[in-house]
């Protein structure tokens, strides 16, 4: 979903605001993103901004609050709460053992683009026990692969998507308590969803503009494309197929392509529903701006109830935690850093490592600091996060660090 810069003369309502051409802390709005709601909330923003940034909506999701929140949460006792994971190891000593793996599992996502564009069947075997080492790492320490993932550099987007929904759609399932079964599933669909984009022209693909109706309904058609690929798949299982087809159905009914409501939708569907959109909008195209995690929280927020099972999205914000790992983040001492890894029961003090020194210059090294601990050097004072930043602010992108 595409950031878009527009005038503040554009602004209409029903907009969703993601940054300013100024500080949030400048100005009276209370959050970091907002839809557009009153007439005076345009008049402040075109007397404060010459220019602001929107979240150009697409026909994959609305970004109001108009419609009420009335749409029954579905509820699944059977399989929500069946296991208690623990942290068994150090994000620092899980990123250790997690580091081939990763490797393996985006060397095997190439892999699985040239078998399908070469007619190859694609290799079931090795890409479940790729995903079942990836699935024990998370069990350990979720951490390890979140970050490895958001550093990971990939030549296709539908590589770096795939991988990083699989990556958080296991961390949620893990955060749900489901059982080790369906968390391989869900990891192996959230990482096949969008196979079906290899069958689409590559100039939809690379559109960057906002897509005609006959564009989009070529785009929609991923899911078909998925579904007939997996199901001409030897043992593919069936909870696989339903991420597939289901991860763009929503709550309401609004999704597509068959329009399902409520309890219709799989959980696991609705589970990679709600991370494909997370990544859709956290993660930077060319041409078009990421928004900043918290940013992100807050539009989800805003859709539980009527798009996302208010469940599902209130576990999935406990399981990013306030400060997800991979989020630029600016201290309170003027710094600013990447959080690296999360003080299980400390979710405003997690881990850093230090980018810019409070006069915005690189740091000759990266120190990491724990903000459980960490205090100004000047005044002795307890320093916490001050604010998320999107990729790309101060001039940092997360895939060009190296550590």
């Amino acid at each position: 979903m595409p950031v878009k810069k527009i005038s503040s003369t554009e602004l209409k309502i029903g907009m969703f605001v993601s940054s300013l051409d100024r500080p949030w802390g400048e100005t009276s709005f209370l959050f970091q993103g907002f839809p557009v709601r009153k007439e005076s909330e345009i008049e402040e923003l075109q007397e404060i901004c010459s220019h602001v940034y929107i979240m150009a909506p697409d026909e994959e999701i609305v970004l109001d609050n108009n419609h009420p929140h009335s749409q029954p949460d579905p509820v699944y006792h059977d399989e929500i709460g069946r296991r208690s994971y623990e942290i068994t190891k150090t994000a620092e000593k899980e990123l250790q053992t997690a580091r081939q793996s990763h490797e393996e599992l985006s060397q095997m996502m190439e892999e699985i683009e040239d078998s399908l564009q070469n007619d190859k069947e694609l290799n079931v075997p090795k890409m479940e026990k790729a995903v079942e080492v990836m699935v024990d790492s998370i069990e350990r320490n979720p951490d390890a692969y979140i970050w490895l993932t958001r550093m990971k550099k990939f030549d296709s987007h539908i590589y770096k998507d795939s991988l990083s929904a699989s990556v958080w759609a296991t961390t949620l399932g893990r955060e749900l308590g489901l059982e080790r079964n369906l968390m391989s599933a869900l990891a192996t669909g959230t990482l096949c969803m969008d196979i079906g984009k290899t069958a689409l022209p590559k100039n939809i693909l690379s559109n960057n503009g906002r897509l005609s109706d006959d564009e989009w309904a070529i785009m929609k058609s991923h899911v078909e494309h998925g579904v007939r690929i997996l199901s001409d798949t030897a043992d593919i299982s069936d909870d696989i197929l339903d991420i597939v087809r289901t991860h763009h159905e929503r709550l309401d009914g609004s999704g597509y392509p068959a329009a399902l409501k409520g309890n219709e939708i799989p959980l696991l569907g609705q589970i990679a529903g709600i991370v494909d959109f997370y990544v859709s909008i956290t993660t930077p195209r060319p041409h078009t701006e990421a928004i900043s995690s918290s940013n992100a929280i807050h539009m989800l927020y805003l859709q539980k109830g009527r798009y996302f099972s208010e469940i599902l999205v209130d576990k999935f914000i406990q399981a990013l935690s306030t400060y997800p790992t991979g989020s630029l983040v600016e201290l309170s001492s003027g710094e600013v850093g990447v959080v690296i890894s999360q003080n299980p029961g400390l979710r405003l003090r997690p881990n850093v490592v230090l980018l810019l020194d409070l006069d915005k210059k690189p740091c000759v090294s990266n120190p990491v600091v724990s903000l459980v601990d960490y205090t100004d050097r000047d005044l002795n004072n307890q320093v916490f996060i001050k604010k998320t930043l999107a990729d790309g602010e101060y001039g940092l992108n997360i895939e060009a660090l190296s550590f």
